[in-house]
């Protein structure tokens, strides 16, 4: 059974946590005695002869620069408290020794001589109601993919705001977010640098799931050079009455980026699909499997937003690159390492 709460007050999230430490099976917590809102004042592990003291620190919104300013001594007696710790967080506290637990069971203990790192225990969903959902889908990831185009670039909330065509309280609420979380940090009052931008990309890697945000239709091709095969549908597109927003990724977008392994197949991200006409005209034909042409209709047109031009024709971002070839087949994986070993990988 599944349990799956979203958290509203500190005081549930303090509750929860004494519940927690009570009922765990697979790490010896001691509490100390419960206080009048019913979690423990402290909690301890004691391993072989040694005993670990901790004060608990809840945070419904766990904030990195909280651990940063943290003493030595501190860090030694505390434990950070969250409903649901993500990667980024879980990262500065690795960085700085510091010992954290969430409610579904995540749990990492840093002191001298000890280091306890666990996964989530199954069946337990519970996160912070005002926490963003995923800031990896819909308009919130035009953001995320902004700030990858340039990670050692200095933003403006305004700059976002212009290049992503999001809402300002938007950009605002999602900066605030990755704030908190670590990956980005400020400067100044107005001005923030990623801090981060793998840990960034590898967690907008482990949130995606390609067919919930394009439909791809595939099509046999009578050309058989990726490059010529993809000026072809260039030319056509570009010079269509009403023509539609295109941009190519995947092998043939890497391969024009940072050649690696030879494409296999042209793919290209499309507004709509082309006409009947337009099809016979490029040579290409409607196949269900295979295909050396693929069409991706994105669900949000953000992914046209920042392209870059190779050979004149245009490209998506290297990150949207890496993210939408990393979990494809055909030495897919491969050529996505390449690219992102590749020195010139995100830069403008």
């Amino acid at each position: 059974m599944r349990e799956s709460k979203n958290i509203r007050h500190e005081s549930e999230l303090v509750h929860l946590f004494g519940q927690l430490v009570r009922d765990e099976k697979d790490l010896p917590w001691q509490p100390n005695p419960v206080a009048s809102e019913g979690a423990p004042s402290g909690v301890a592990l004691n391993f072989d002869d040694r005993r670990l003291q901790f004060r608990p620190r809840f945070a419904l919104v766990p904030d990195a620069n909280e651990v940063i300013r943290l003493t030595a001594e501190e860090k030694e007696q505390t434990l950070f408290v969250v409903p649901r710790l993500n990667p980024a967080f879980l990262d500065v506290c690795r960085k700085h020794r510091v010992s954290v637990v969430d409610l579904n069971g995540r749990t990492f203990i840093r002191a001298p001589g000890v280091w306890i790192e666990r996964g989530p225990l199954p069946g337990r969903e519970y996160r912070f109601e005002l926490e963003p959902r995923n800031v990896f889908v819909g308009k919130s990831v035009r953001i995320v993919r902004t700030l990858l185009t340039d990670p050692q670039r200095l933003w403006a909330q305004s700059e976002i705001t212009r290049r992503t065509g999001a809402s300002s309280g938007l950009v605002s609420r999602i900066t605030t977010h990755l704030l908190r979380q670590g990956l980005l940090r400020k400067v100044d009052a107005r001005r923030f640098h990623v801090v981060s931008p793998s840990l960034l990309l590898d967690a907008w890697v482990n949130s995606d799931e390609f067919g919930r945000r394009a439909a791809t239709q595939r099509y046999s091709a009578l050309i058989s050079d990726p490059v010529q095969l993809a000026k072809k549908l260039r030319n056509d597109l570009t010079h269509a009455p009403d023509a539609p927003l295109f941009a190519f990724t995947q092998w043939i977008a890497a391969w024009l980026r940072h050649p690696y392994t030879e494409p296999p197949i042209v793919s290209a991200y499309i507004s709509r699909l082309p006409a009947p006409e337009q099809l016979e005209r490029l040579g290409l034909r409607p196949v269900n499997e295979a295909g050396r042409v693929w069409l991706h209709v994105p669900t949000d047109e953000g992914v046209f937003l920042e392209r870059r031009t190779v050979e004149n024709l245009p490209l998506v971002t290297d990150a949207q690159i890496y993210l939408d070839l990393v979990k494809t087949g055909l030495r897919g994986p491969e050529q996505a390492q390449a690219l992102r070993e590749w020195d010139g990988f995100c830069r403008p």
